[in-house]
């Protein structure tokens, strides 16, 4: 009986797959419209992947982290390659059809995007989760360089790294979000005050721009449209692979958290540590007291070691 309930239930997801578009609709033809009809279609061309149109697969791209934006698409490409990326766009631009990138919407930890203001969403368009492209081609330990899909989470990158001794520049406080959707849009993290963004630490991306041309740029080749892909929130071209900066690891971290009552003491320590670099990682938060007095401040800070080289606290906490 099991066995008869997954072969049927293969039968309809196989059934509802995208075979073709129809342009005097604007809708999509799955395999089990075009055995009850005749109406027109073009076909969608050969892909290695599959476009999806069932509703649970639209409404779980339809949300993002933020539940500002609930822009609906059309239809959800698991690409199988990049070159179906390429394809998809084509066609797209073909038909004049929307078209985002989602890195990590739909799975069972991560029911929607990260992205907070629709920048992942294709209203009555295309979405493309990128989950499936998610290959850590290879990490060069001599030149401190990871190769990866866009949609490898930076998590299993650190653990891939780790392996080397190595780390990537900059983390995000969440690190289960894919690469190629926090280099979209910046990708801050606590050390960015050393480092810079995490898009400040690429060296090289392959990107699909919206005529479906397959691109390889860096700051030696086609730097402008490399300029422009980091932090473009997927308006220039769509990131695909990239090659990321790692440091060298080390292996524990002295954490500390100082807490403030005033206001422009907490600023002026806070600038002090931005500017002098003594530690390796720095945030800040606010909260209101437990007993409704006011506003308390804390600075966090990290400072990274191997031993037997183990920091002076009392020396990182001069002046402060």
């Amino acid at each position: 009986m099991e066995n008869r309930r997954r072969f049927l239930k293969g039968l309809a997801a196989e059934s509802a797959l995208v075979f073709g578009w129809n342009p005097l609709r604007g809708s999509w033809i799955t395999k089990a419209r075009t055995a009850s009809s005749d109406e027109p279609f073009v076909a969608l061309p050969p892909l290695d992947g599959t476009v999806h149109t069932d509703p649970a697969t639209l409404q779980a791209f339809s949300e993002d982290f933020g539940r500002l934006r609930f822009k609906k698409p059309m239809a959800v490409l698991r690409p199988g390659s990049i070159n179906d990326i390429v394809t998809i766009i084509r066609f797209a631009r073909q038909h004049r059809l929307k078209v985002a990138m989602n890195g990590q919407a739909g799975t069972d930890d991560q029911r929607e995007s990260h992205s907070q203001f629709g920048q992942a969403q294709a209203k009555a368009g295309i979405v493309i989760d990128v989950k499936s492209l998610s290959t850590i081609h290879g990490i060069d330990g001599n030149a401190a360089v990871a190769d990866v899909d866009a949609g490898v989470r930076w998590s299993d990158l650190f653990d891939a790294a780790e392996a080397f001794g190595l780390a990537p520049a900059v983390m995000t406080d969440y690190l289960h979000l894919s690469i190629g959707g926090t280099l979209s849009v910046g990708g801050i993290g606590g050390h960015i005050q050393k480092h810079g963004t995490q898009a400040d630490n690429v060296l090289e991306l392959q990107v699909v721009t919206g005529a479906g041309e397959l691109v390889t740029c860096s700051p030696f080749q086609h730097r402008r449209l490399f300029m422009a892909v980091l932090a473009g929130c997927g308006q220039v071209a769509l990131i695909v692979r990239a090659k990321i900066r790692l440091l060298p690891a080390q292996s524990n971290a002295l954490v500390l958290n100082l807490f403030y009552d005033d206001l422009a003491t907490y600023v002026k320590d806070q600038t002090m540590l931005v500017h002098d670099g003594r530690f390796d990682y720095q945030e800040g938060r606010l909260s209101w007291r437990e007993n409704n007095t006011g506003w308390r401040y804390m600075i966090e800070v990290v400072k990274y070691f191997t031993p037997p080289h183990v920091p002076d606290t009392e020396e990182l906490l001069a002046g402060l």
